[in-house]
């Protein structure tokens, strides 16, 4: 769970998602991930690109268990047109990391310059941040 106060938040199943101003995007995954939650989840996610923007995932994987091909179709369509500036995915075993790269960079791959969404791993929601924050100054976004 993350540590800081989230201006917008969702439990939706076993799934967590947040928004912590100024622009990072918290989302827990746990166990197999439903269609269904996937979409709220992608709901919530638009939802949050109208209060910011552009915004930062910060995903903790460390209980997934699976997420399906229909899952990952779904979020990548989303994934496409969000304002995401980069990724960071921290908690993560193996499979869960190919799992996030596979869908994240397919999302991503005609995205350039800033508008690029580039994926990160860390071991610590700490780490996660600090790629966070330099992303932000590569791009000259100042956080609040």
């Amino acid at each position: 769970m993350p540590t800081a106060t989230m201006f917008k938040s969702s439990q939706i199943g076993r799934q967590f998602t947040g928004l912590e101003l100024p622009d990072i995007v918290h989302l827990r995954l746990q166990g197999q991930v439903t269609l269904e939650e996937a979409k709220l989840i992608n709901e919530a996610h638009i939802e949050y690109g109208q209060d910011v923007t552009h915004f930062f995932y910060m995903i903790d994987l460390a209980d997934l268990d699976d997420l399906p091909a229909a899952v990952r179709r779904e979020a990548s369509g989303v994934v496409k047109i969000l304002p995401l500036r980069g990724t960071v995915v921290y908690n993560a075993p193996l499979r869960a990391k190919v799992l996030a790269k596979l869908l994240l960079t397919a999302a991503s791959l005609f995205r350039k310059g800033e508008e690029s969404n580039p994926v990160f791993f860390a071991d610590t929601e700490e780490e996660a941040r600090a790629l966070i924050q330099r992303r932000r100054q590569h791009l000259g976004l100042a956080a609040a």
